[in-house]
């Protein structure tokens, strides 16, 4: 026989005898026939559910593909990389090597125009005759006639790079000296 039919005819056959006999309803009182209801259908419902898991087949869990990180910027990425593409020893890329050679130069008055409290124009002209900054291979990079220093050019042959890329770094470093407030 089934349970929940078993409950029905228990619990119709106690309602028939409280029906019947008035002291058996007033021994039964509706609060603590109500709470001891609910805990036998708390406790029923508890081994239901325990003898339904009891059968199933345990599988593990898939925690399925991890979550990527999206690509973030790194500041500075693509100016390493543009300074890498035209600071090779290989020949061509003038117009690159000039363009960026122009821009560099153009934060460079900006960064001397703000440190020295000058005009644009002043700190042009100390970029451009190389008395911004005290790093000669800063300022060889700018001047249109000053040569890199002699340990500069060696280095440049005996490592296979080009004397653009250690002026090129050397007034980046410069820039950023000046930017930070370095003496």
């Amino acid at each position: 026989m089934r349970p929940l039919v078993v409950a029905g005819v228990l619990a119709v056959a106690v309602g028939l005898l409280a029906a019947l006999d008035r002291g058996v309803a007033s021994v039964i009182s509706p609060a603590s026939v109500v709470v001891t209801l609910l805990g036998v259908l708390g406790v029923v419902q508890g081994v239901r559910y325990a003898n339904a898991r009891r059968d199933r087949k345990r599988l593990p869990t898939d925690p399925g593909e991890p979550e990527r990180r999206a690509p973030a910027a790194v500041p500075g990425a693509e100016l390493d990389d543009r300074i890498a593409r035209v600071a090779s020893p290989a020949p061509g890329g003038y117009r690159d090597r000039r363009d960026l050679r122009d821009r560099t130069r153009e934060v460079a008055v900006a960064a001397v125009a703000r440190d020295r409290n000058c005009s644009r124009g002043a700190a042009a002209t100390a970029v451009d005759d190389g008395t911004w900054t005290t790093d000669p291979v800063a300022a060889a990079f700018f001047h249109k006639r000053a040569g890199y220093p002699l340990r500069v050019r060696l280095s440049a042959a005996l490592r296979g790079r080009s004397n653009y890329w250690y002026g090129v770094r050397a007034a980046i470093d410069e820039i950023e000296r000046i930017e930070e407030g370095e003496p």
